[in-house]
């Protein structure tokens, strides 16, 4: 069965192209790609993220269980903030991206991706029973994936609206510090976070969801719908668009982030201590915390001593051409990689992306060679972001 959010049906009245995307029907624009790119660039625009999932963790062994089950140290942060931190399997290759927060009081809600969730849920039910069999555990894990709406309020000017909106300065949080707010009595989580390179806040609200699985839980999305116009309402004076998943996927690409299912995943390779694709690989070396056990850390003790074999390179075409995932990537005439992810910068009028190549050439300015409709077309490695951080993204000189 197709998932759907919350207000599916006004993004199904609004946008001019939904589809299914990881088992979600979702807003893929309203107006066009590059439209809601350049607001978000320039401006501001609001994303509906309900289709991420999200799990409670509950009790005194909540915290242990978290250090064990994701890569980074949860116990850092304090309340009410995030970690982020990768989930791997017992190989070392990740199974999902995610952010974990310290809600207080032994509580933690993790963030996933929407095509993660479910096996996620499986995995952690797993290693708790597991763990089960030989002792008592205090510890509760709820999936709140379908009662949880997020939306995602990014760009230069979504300072300015949370201002507005709530009385707060969002660059007063660190990144992933949270706080919780109100809006016309209506209460939620607003997090200093985002996808897209730029400054913003994304808000977290429990409502009834029409679509839900669950069908007792049912019911009209009026929280949801309210909150999402008053955003818009607010947001008109700055230009703010409505943005879908094609402009999410394209500043992302810009700000050099990678993707659960592109650039991070496990390839479940046969008959290997060590499967495909470890953090070491994809340069998430800063979300692993070596001075803790965590799974999959023996696995990438053994790949640092043996070598990486590839790893992730980010790159800017120097030809005209669009790469696009799959492409393979050529060095001197030899195939060294594959394209993960691909696109033209709405930004930057060129084609960008990011490859996993052998070692030796991930590094900036490397000319490459991607091959586009069977013909070579020249790239060079970058470091990310593409765009000029002075001018653009979270940090930008104002």
């Amino acid at each position: 069965m197709v998932k759907r959010v919350h207000i599916f049906d006004w993004h199904k009245e609004n946008a001019k192209k939904v589809e299914e995307f990881a088992g979600w029907e979702m807003p893929i624009w309203y107006s066009s790609i590059k439209e809601e790119h350049l607001a978000v660039r320039n401006g501001v625009g609001i994303f509906d993220v309900s289709h991420m999932g999200e799990f409670i963790f509950r009790g005194k062994d909540a915290l242990e269980f978290l250090q064990y089950v994701t890569t980074n140290d949860i116990s850092k942060p304090p309340a009410i903030s995030g970690t982020y931190t990768l989930v791997l399997n017992e190989r070392g290759a990740v199974k999902d991206e995610t952010l974990v927060f310290n809600m207080g009081n032994d509580t933690y809600m993790m963030v996933c991706d929407s095509d993660a969730f479910e096996k996620l849920e499986a995995w952690f039910n797993a290693i708790k029973r597991g763990i089960e069999k030989f002792g008592n555990l205090d510890l509760e894990i709820e999936n709140k994936t379908y009662d949880m709406v997020m939306f995602s309020i990014q760009g230069p000017k979504a300072r300015d609206l949370a201002r507005d909106l709530f009385g707060i300065d969002i660059n007063d949080l660190w990144w992933f510090q949270a706080k919780e707010v109100e809006l016309d009595g209506i209460k939620m989580l607003l997090s200093r976070s985002g996808y897209t390179g730029e400054n913003g806040w994304e808000v977290y609200f429990e409502d009834a969801n029409p679509y839900h699985p669950d069908e007792s839980k049912r019911g009209e999305p009026e929280k949801a719908l309210h909150v999402w116009e008053r955003i818009l309402e607010a947001g008109e004076k700055y230009g703010i668009k409505p943005a879908g998943l094609g402009a999410r996927d394209t500043l992302r690409l810009e700000a050099g982030y990678t993707l659960y299912g592109n650039e991070t995943k496990e390839l479940q390779l046969l008959s290997t201590d060590i499967d495909e694709v470890t953090p070491l690989q994809a340069n998430l070396d800063f979300a692993l915390f070596w001075d803790k056990e965590f799974i999959g850390k023996e696995a990438l003790l053994k790949q640092r001593e043996r070598g990486l074999g590839r790893k992730m390179v980010h790159f800017k075409m120097i030809d005209r051409g669009i790469p696009r995932e799959g492409y393979k990537v050529y060095a001197n005439s030899e195939l060294i990689g594959e394209v993960t992810s691909g696109t033209l910068s709405p930004l930057l009028g060129i084609g960008i992306g990011i490859a996993f190549v052998k070692t030796e050439y991930a590094k900036p300015g490397v000319e490459l060679e991607i091959e586009i409709r069977g013909k070579p077309k020249k790239a060079v490695t970058v470091a990310p972001p593409f765009y000029d951080p002075k001018k653009y993204g979270a940090f930008r000189e104002e």
